[in-house]
């Protein structure tokens, strides 16, 4: 081994910079990296190392901050020393080498220490605790992308908050920036890219293959002519994609494709250019995911297009998780007293009851349903029941009592009307990531009424008295507030129905004592007259019956709601189903069908909310019947007392033409015959032709706001134009 002096000439730095940084000299002779780091505060230094003078030995120079294992890999200053240089025996000293002030202030930049504080929430600004935070640094190339996770994963607190921290050096060759990334084709990027690329069909962009290429053949129309023989290994051109050509390839790209600002505003390449070694702040996209029960969910996912470009060293992000995370609710305190109030139903705060007709704070009318005045929506099935009680209430356990609406009749709720609630909480205390715990509330049967366990009474009989402490103690995150659900099919008769809460002491930990039956005040002031009803629940219930399904049929063998196509008449010719008809110039269509609601009562729970008739055809092909755009002019035939509809708002405001309108909350529909003036509007075409009449009802079912309870019939036959 023998001694070499590099010596390091700082005196074009400027004094006071001097202290900035310390420059760290690697050498490698072949057994590998070995380097010192030394101050330039006095305008020069030098370093002595030991190194095999057999070798050719490779020098690079540079920040402190740049490892042993990086230095060689970035664009730095550099020189080498051949085996020639020595004289036997004796040091080598170097001619010094001069530090630029455009090398020093690349070098302050050149590696750096980031940090991301952030904060995981939902879309109510509930936090989200126990989440893995990762974040990734982001590329894109033509449609290939690349995601590179930065610093470690994180684990958000109780609070949501997590903070990233990791070291992001620049400056790279490009040759190591790219051993270093991995690449996908990426869905959004050829979303974006291909209907570009069909404006220039002459256009031959690069296959879409896993790994990216530079084989956009449009830039070498004449193909190299065939080879009989196989080239020698050492003469095979590799087809490993070489970054450097890529600013080149870009200059000769832009001439080819069109010019799309939005493209160029997505930084995809190459209307937007691209030499992410030389980028030295990263680009960055989050992912987190959470594991709340028995699954790991996907709580954040950003896509390549949600990028934060060019971050600074510190960055505060606030990231909203989607609908599979469980959050901590921000839940309001029990109001004061020996009390009880009922917000709603369907969630906390699902449908408050301010928004079910009859209620406290709701319109008078129509009592029991959802939306009063708008939609008018009943009630069906599973109800979950939402609500309060006060700091003082006599609940340990509880009942629900209901009567038909204003009767004053009281009694428990039939046996089998309640059902067994879950309710979840995180404990903080607890080891990440399981301090996810679902706790059972079942129905307790006892003397032959149903009674519940109160949320309240669980947590005293459940130490430690941390409850509510969400940062070292235990919080409810999950049907936190729901104080019942009930079954309302087989149970209730259709109709409108009040309910209340009655609570009991605990006459041991687990049975109530009868003897404390209490029907409790609603929550409010007392000087508030609405208030004596917060302990009450007027809701409107609507159940159907449903038979034994009819093999080989759309239709549901229901009468909640039905409807039925009844005849086809192409100029007052009926056309059978399975039938065929030529169609004439001129010829009017008409339709008789009948969309009901329990037609065969007067029943006071008619409830439709819309129906749909369109013709289907050809490959894919649909008109809608109800609209001019698609059939030109018709009309409605209905008689007295039908409302035609066909939409529930049109059925409860009166029109001309028939002058019937359904009174709120009930429309029951009936036979109806839709007229088209011209029928060429509807059958273009020698084809067959389907006629689809689909009915729905208003109903929230088992809490579900989505239009549930359907029934449907078609028509088809052969039209020859």
């Amino acid at each position: 081994m023998s001694v070499l002096v590099i010596p390091l000439d700082a005196s074009q730095i400027a004094e006071g910079d001097r202290k900035q940084q310390s420059i760290r000299v690697a050498v490698d002779d072949g057994s590998g990296v070995k380097s010192q780091v030394v101050t330039v505060e006095k305008g020069q230094a030098q370093i002595k190392l030991d190194v095999d003078p057999k070798q050719t030995i490779s020098i690079a120079v540079g920040p402190e901050s740049a490892s042993d294992d990086d230095i060689f890999h970035l664009q730095t200053l550099t020189t080498t020393v051949s085996p020639s240089q020595w004289a036997a025996g004796k040091p080598l000293t170097l001619a010094p080498i001069l530090l630029t002030p455009a090398w020093w202030r690349l070098w302050l930049i050149w590696c750096r220490e980031f940090v991301i504080n952030g904060r995981l929430v939902c879309s109510d600004g509930s936090p989200v605790p126990g989440a893995e935070v990762t974040a990734y640094d982001v590329d894109f190339f033509w449609w290939w992308s690349s995601v590179v996770q930065i610093g470690s994963p994180v684990v958000t607190d109780a609070a949501g908050h997590f903070t990233i921290k990791f070291r992001w050096c620049c400056y790279w060759w490009p040759w190591w920036w790219w051993r270093l990334r991995y690449w996908r084709l990426d869905p959004i990027l050829i979303e974006k890219i291909q209907p570009i690329l069909k404006l220039n069909p002459q256009f031959r962009a690069p296959a879409m293959v896993p790994t990216p290429s530079l084989d956009f053949g449009s830039l070498n129309p004449q193909p190299l002519p065939p080879r009989t023989t196989k080239l020698p290994a050492a003469l095979a051109v590799s087809r490993e994609l070489d970054p450097a050509t890529i600013p080149a390839l870009r200059d000769k790209l832009v001439t080819e494709l069109p010019q799309v600002p939005e493209l160029e505003r997505l930084r995809i390449w190459p209307w937007y250019p691209w030499a992410p070694w030389f980028d030295c702040a990263p680009d960055v996209i989050f992912r987190a995911k959470q594991k709340c029960g028995d699954q790991i969910k996907v709580v954040v996912n950003e896509n390549i297009f949600q990028t934060r470009w060019d971050i600074p060293t510190t960055l505060n992000v606030n990231l909203v998780a989607n609908k599979e995370a469980c959050c901590l609710p921000q839940n309001p305190p029990p109001p004061q007293g020996d009390c009880a109030l009922i917000t709603g139903v369907c969630g906390d705060p699902g449908i408050p009851v301010t928004s079910i007709g009859g209620n406290s704070g709701a319109p008078a009318s129509p009592v029991g349903y959802a939306d009063p005045g708008g939609r008018d929506r009943p009630f069906s099935e599973s109800v979950y029941v939402s609500g309060q009680f006060g700091t003082a209430a006599q609940a340990d356990f509880y009942e629900v009592e209901y009567t038909p609406h204003g009767a004053g009749s009281w009694a428990p709720v039939p046996i089998g009307a309640l059902s067994d609630m879950v309710r979840g909480y995180f404990d903080a205390t607890q080891p990440w990531p399981n301090q996810w715990f679902y706790v059972a509330f079942p129905v307790i049967n006892f003397s032959a009424r149903q009674f519940y366990e109160s949320r309240q009474f669980y947590e005293a009989n459940h130490p430690p008295a941390n409850w509510g402490n969400a940062m070292s103690g235990r919080t409810w995150f999950y049907n936190v507030n729901q104080i019942a659900e009930l079954q309302t099919s087989g149970m209730f008769a259709d109709g409108v129905y009040d309910f209340r809460i009655v609570g009991y002491k605990a006459k041991t930990p687990t049975t109530p004592d009868l003897t404390t039956r209490k029907v409790l005040a609603g929550c409010g002031d007392p000087k508030d007259k609405p208030q004596v009803h917060n302990n009450m629940l007027t809701l409107c219930i609507d159940n159907r019956f449903v038979g034994p399904p009819t093999p080989g049929t759309v239709h549901v063998n229901t009468t909640e709601p039905d409807c039925g196509i009844t005849a086809v008449r192409l100029g007052g010719v009926q056309v059978a189903p399975c039938g065929s008809h030529q169609l004439q110039p001129g010829t009017p269509l008409e339709i008789d069908f009948f969309v009901t609601d329990n037609p065969a009562l007067p029943d006071p729970n008619a409830h439709l909310d819309h129906y749909e008739l369109t013709v289907k055809y050809d490959l894919g092909s649909i008109k809608n019947l109800l609209s001019s755009a698609d059939v030109g002019t018709f009309s409605y035939i209905a008689g007295a007392g039908v409302s035609v509809g066909p939409d529930y708002s049109n059925a409860v405001t009166p029109s001309l033409n028939p002058p019937e309108s359904a009174t709120r909350p009930h429309w029951a529909g009936g036979s109806i015959t839709l007229h088209i003036d011209d029928a060429s509007k509807v059958f273009p075409k020698t084809c067959c032709y389907l006629i689809e009449l689909t009915v729905w009802k208003r109903n929230i079912v088992n809490c579900d706001g989505h239009l549930t309870y359907y029934n449907q019939m078609h028509y088809s036959f052969t039209v020859l134009v």
